[in-house]
């Protein structure tokens, strides 16, 4: 069997061995890092509880001093970093630089009602279908133009939700499709970090319901000198 090293046989003083926790405990970061110093302040307490219960009580002192901090700067980040998704998901295109093609579309609308019926049959369904795709399929300003035939009772019936939706995809300019991808991009990559910060704490959360319900120095058989 695999010899472990622990505080019983590293070799070591019990003040190296307190030296060497709290600087571990003093760097500690993450919840991989509390993790393993749980099992070390354990491992720490069972040792010396009885040849010093000071010094035993600084650890674990040191130890939950340490742990709150890392949970309020968890949640300190995790509070930024939900403000700056949520300012990023409110981030609107800004439609103020775009060319003004309202007359264009008008036009264009006109020249697509005119080309199609005043009613739908089924005799005419698939003819007012090619009419209204070859129109998306024009371009920024067709596509506005289907669009606007949804404001018209008349013609509203006529635009399938499949077409709407290619309408509405298709009225995007490049530059609101360049905005959208990198919103999109920049949203996925924000959420992931926001994502991981909150696990983040959760775990950390935890661990301190454990130490508090585990590693109280009353649960070792140490003093508490805190009374």
């Amino acid at each position: 069997m695999k010899n472990v090293t622990t505080v019983a046989n590293n070799g070591l003083t019990i003040v190296e061995n307190y030296n060497k926790l709290f600087e571990q405990i003093r760097q500690a970061k993450t919840s991989d890092d509390i993790g393993i110093l749980i099992e070390r302040i354990k491992d720490f307490t069972l040792v010396y509880k009885k040849a010093d219960n000071a010094m035993v009580n600084k650890i674990y002192e040191q130890f939950q001093t340490q742990l709150k901090s890392l949970i309020e700067e968890n949640s300190f980040v995790y509070e930024r970093m939900l403000s700056k998704v949520n300012e990023a998901r409110g981030c609107a295109y800004d439609f103020a630089g775009e060319a003004d093609d309202s007359q264009a579309v008008q036009n264009r609308t006109w020249q697509l009602m005119a080309q199609l019926p005043k009613i739908r049959t089924t005799a005419n369904a698939n003819a007012i279908t090619a009419i209204i795709s070859h129109t998306i399929n024009s371009g920024v300003i067709g596509s506005k133009a289907v669009l606007e035939l949804l404001k018209l009772p008349a013609f509203a019936d006529m635009v399938s939700e499949k077409y709407r939706q290619r309408a509405f995809e298709g009225s995007k300019t490049p530059a609101q499709l360049s905005f959208e991808r990198l919103k999109k991009d920049s949203l996925k990559e924000a959420e992931h970090a926001l994502s991981s910060v909150y696990m983040q704490g959760f775990h950390l959360r935890n661990m301190e319901k454990q130490v508090n319900a585990f590693m109280q120095p009353s649960n070792w058989g140490v003093a508490d000198n805190s009374k």
